[in-house]
């Protein structure tokens, strides 16, 4: 079988709660997952490569098994930006809100967009690193009316068991030191490391290889 018939078989990896390693989160996903009132607003706070994006495609999973109405938006793709305008539903979830920071016009259309959707007691759910960079006084006031989740980045032994579950999800072997190996010459959070695990995955699939540590140094090198 060729390569592109091997990744066509694993397909994309699919982001919910089950395989969101939490790390000290475990309150905060639950209330992620069980705890998020209708109509309310919630500020999911981290950092870069923290798992934001994996958390809120999660909650996106988890309501369309709902009757509810949802709108999903990638602030950073500019191409949906324009969706601010428009979105409406039972919530609204939109995941970098930081690409439209220091944008005074794109500033306004969000700001005016939490108007409407406080109007029409539409629940919002934002992740984004903070308000600070906001220029708008009046939006960050009205983002510091939603209640703010931290979430908080893995520690190594977190992201040593992220490395083997995601081996396992991508049904590749880990050899021997790997692990230890890519902790060691990769950025240590989270989605940087899913990324490259992906990458390294559809190789060993494509070369019949183990994930090893010869394999992730030809990668990264």
């Amino acid at each position: 079988m060729n390569e592109q018939g091997l990744l066509a078989l694993k397909g994309p990896r699919h982001l919910t709660f089950s395989n969101f390693v939490p790390g000290s989160n475990a309150v905060l996903i639950d209330t992620l997952s069980r705890g998020l009132e209708d109509s309310a607003w919630y500020f999911l706070a981290g950092p870069i490569g923290s798992g934001r994006s994996h958390l809120l495609n999660a909650v996106l999973a988890q309501k369309h098994r709902s009757a509810q109405v949802l709108t999903f938006i990638a602030l950073e793709l500019e191409a949906q930006r324009e969706l601010l305008e428009h979105a409406a539903g039972d919530w609204v979830i939109l995941d970098d809100i930081d690409a439209l920071a220091g944008q005074r016009d794109q500033e306004m259309a969000l700001f005016n967009a939490l108007n409407r959707w406080r109007l029409d007691r539409t629940g919002v759910l934002m992740s984004g690193t903070g308000s600070d960079r906001f220029e708008l006084p009046d939006l960050r006031s009205r983002l510091g009316q939603a209640t703010r989740l931290t979430l908080k980045p893995l520690d190594d032994v977190d992201l040593r068991r992220l490395i083997e579950q995601l081996a396992r999800e991508y049904e590749v072997v880990l050899g021997r030191g790997a692990a230890d190996y890519l902790l060691s010459r990769t950025a240590r959070n989270a989605a940087a490391i899913a990324r490259l695990i992906e990458i390294l995955a559809h190789r060993a699939l494509s070369e019949r290889r183990t994930l090893s540590v010869p394999l992730i140094r030809e990668q990264i090198s």
